[in-house]
């Protein structure tokens, strides 16, 4: 009877302790303000874009970066540039995200986004295997003088 008891008890515990593992699922990256330098830009210099990260999610192997701006007085696009990254190893996530350079040959107002699409190593907790997200930013490009 001991026997049988402690038998019981042992399966009940594994049992307890594999039925409370968390369950991992994949989560995307999420973006603050886009960042620029130098922070008054003008016509001519070379302005550096960067995104701030508030999360940089997990089990990302791949991810397409589109950087694109347009000038809020036209509606004109001024640059559509798309960025691929794969991570060495699909059971890593992506950390670095590229920066973007643009040197600006009119003063203005303009709109710079900066558009990420993942593709994950396994689900997130919706079951899919990919998504995206973005980030955005307002700012003006200054006459050379």
């Amino acid at each position: 009877m001991n026997r049988l008891t402690l038998i019981l008890s042992l399966a009940v515990l594994l049992l307890t302790a594999t039925g409370c593992e968390k369950e991992e699922y994949a989560r995307y990256a999420s973006y603050g303000n886009i960042v620029y330098v130098p922070s008054v830009a003008r016509v001519g210099d070379t302005v550096t874009f960067k995104v701030e990260v508030l999360d940089a999610g997990n089990r990302i192997y791949h991810a397409d970066y589109l950087w694109s701006c347009k000038n809020n007085l036209n509606g004109e696009k001024v640059f559509n540039e798309e960025v691929r990254v794969t991570a060495p190893d699909g059971s890593r996530t992506i950390t670095k995200i590229p920066t973007f350079k643009w040197v600006f040959t009119s003063p203005g107002s303009y709109t710079i986004t900066m558009s990420a699409y993942f593709k994950y190593s396994m689900q997130d907790e919706n079951g899919q295997m990919r998504s995206g997200n973005s980030a955005s930013r307002r700012f003006e490009v200054k006459a050379k003088y």
